[in-house]
């Protein structure tokens, strides 16, 4: 709770400034586990509303394997990964070097090999923005989860809405070169006050 008190308004400038850089890193992560080439397809910071905040992952009623972080440190916030089911099926395929097609549900090893991708993105993220600013951000354990769009977003932002209108999130849609394959990376960024090195 001490930590609370030192930390100050969302600094959208200096996120938009670092985001970038995490951003590439997490998928750089992710691809090196699953072994393939990954390219950011769509980046951007956007406003979002608790009524809008569904669509981020997805249209509410879509099935969505999500992949949730939080952070501490000099900042706090969010961090999730999402897929339509195929999709988080191929990734275990790849991260395991299975044939395509060989994982058709979530088992118990299926969802921690998803739980480490989360873990390695999230932690390629924030270890290449605290480089950059000199700062401590450390993740929580991820947590797999496998609902509906509107569902895994209302549990998670209930926090991130319960002081404010309105929340900032960093939306990164990534794909392989040649195959059919779409993820989107999500890191909502709550509270801290982080600066570049490079600021100062």
């Amino acid at each position: 709770m001490e930590q609370n008190a030192q930390k100050t308004k969302f600094d959208l400038a200096t996120w938009s400034n670092l985001a970038n850089i995490g951003s590439n890193s997490a998928i750089s992560g992710i691809a090196q586990m699953v072994n393939q080439d990954l390219k950011v397809t769509t980046f951007n910071l956007e406003e979002v509303s608790m009524k809008n905040a569904s669509s981020l992952i997805g249209k509410p009623d879509d099935q969505i394997v999500g992949i949730y972080l939080m952070f501490t440190g000099n900042a706090d916030g969010h961090i999730m990964l999402a897929f339509p089911p195929p999709t988080a099926y191929e990734l275990v395929d790849m991260a395991m070097g299975l044939p395509p097609g060989s994982t058709d549900t979530l088992g118990e090893m299926e969802k921690s090999v998803l739980g480490e991708i989360g873990n390695i993105a999230g932690s390629f993220f924030l270890n290449a923005i605290a480089d950059i600013a000199g700062s401590r951000l450390s993740p929580s354990p991820p947590v797999v989860v496998v609902d509906m769009a509107g569902a895994i977003m209302g549990s998670i932002l209930a926090e991130v809405f319960e002081e404010r209108e309105s929340a900032f999130a960093i939306k990164l849609v990534f794909a392989t070169p040649t195959r059919q394959i779409e993820g989107r990376f999500l890191v909502l960024p709550m509270s801290g006050s982080i600066a570049s090195k490079q600021e100062g």
